[in-house]
């Protein structure tokens, strides 16, 4: 497969965020008619992490992909994933059955033709429009991509680990249910229980083999183990760096918050980092996945929370261990723009 300098994809990549911007509109429009307090949360959940879907729409890039259809995928989906999120996190609910079968929505979206559900039936609110239009956007997209049956084996288990992640990490006892999660299916691997659990938090695997079904499959079982647990697990390690300061005042679950000590939670990272960059560069084409580690680390290592919290200098360490510091400082002036 032929290599893409990565300015140019960085370029597409960029380009694409008005695409994206365009796609959550239109929820954005939709969700403006459900009841509330649905509402609010579909909205929020937009407003808020909007930068998801942006950082998702670079697997529209890939070499042979049809670049709108892999866009809608990842906005739909992406925005599935956020929307329950809050559901689970925000409306007072601690009903694990009720969290289970709202993100039955997610397992659906992810499989052309299955049926829906009803997915609000032990939820205390409920709409009849947004979470199943989104679910059938998914699936739409997904009939059209002519090898993704042949990656759906990989696709159904990161789904799998990632809504019974939401489902544990929702419930009362959150932490105690984690642990044993972890302990009794993880494979061994130079991870703490919170980073193995935080790998599965994260829709990019989904979206890398999406992407891949465009064209017949090649290099299945190395792509999976260079996204899960690694790119994986520091895609969502870096999300809860740049919100510990907003999940210590919900009293939200952290998974950072477990490791004994800030410096070993800053070293923890620093080594993730490196693996991820590691593993990526095996992958075909390896400045895409290349691209993928770097975007991360300048996605989150640019927000605003960062500077913050004073976790700048921790940024910049981990962007420094896998050449990312170029992308950290073009993300900076993008966020200055208004165009992240």
């Amino acid at each position: 497969m032929r290599q893409t300098p990565r300015p140019v994809l960085l370029g597409k990549f960029i380009a694409a965020f008005p695409a994206v911007k365009r796609e959550l509109s239109r929820w954005k429009s939709l969700a403006q008619t459900i009841p509330e307090p649905l509402r609010t949360q579909a909205l929020l959940s937009i407003e808020h992490k909007a930068f998801h879907c942006l950082g998702g729409s670079v697997y529209a890039q890939y070499p042979g992909v049809h670049g709108q259809t892999m866009l809608s995928f990842v906005v739909a989906l992406q925005t599935i994933s956020d929307y329950l999120d809050n559901l689970c996190d925000r409306l007072g609910v601690c009903d694990p059955s009720a969290f289970q079968l709202l993100h039955k929505s997610f397992r659906h979206a992810l499989n052309p033709y299955a049926p829906l559900n009803d997915y609000y039936a032990l939820y205390p609110y409920r709409e009849e429009t947004y979470l199943s239009s989104l679910v059938q956007q998914c699936q739409k997209t997904l009939q059209v991509i002519p090898y993704y049956h042949l990656n759906y084996p990989y696709i159904e288990r990161l789904a799998e680990y990632y809504c019974e992640l939401q489902v544990l990490k929702h419930s009362p006892r959150g932490e105690e249910l984690l642990r044993s999660w972890a302990a009794s299916i993880k494979s061994p691997q130079d991870l703490t229980w919170n980073e193995w659990t935080a790998a599965c938090g994260s829709t990019l695997g989904i979206f890398m083999f999406t992407a891949l079904s465009f064209q017949p499959p090649q290099d299945q079982d190395d792509t999976f183990h260079a996204y899960f647990p690694w790119i994986q697990g520091l895609h969502i390690l870096l999300d809860y760096l740049i919100d510990l300061e907003e999940d210590n005042q919900n009293g939200d679950l952290n998974f950072l918050t477990f490791y004994p000590s800030e410096e070993t939670r800053n070293r923890s990272l620093i080594s993730i980092a490196q693996k991820s960059k590691e593993r990526a560069i095996q992958l075909v084409p390896p400045s895409f996945h290349h691209t993928i580690v770097d975007g991360l680390i300048a996605l989150y290592g640019s927000d605003p929370k960062v500077h913050r919290q004073g976790q700048t200098s921790l940024i910049r360490h981990i962007a420094a261990s896998g050449g990312s510091v170029p992308l950290l400082t073009a993300c900076d002036v993008l966020r200055r723009t208004g165009l992240i």
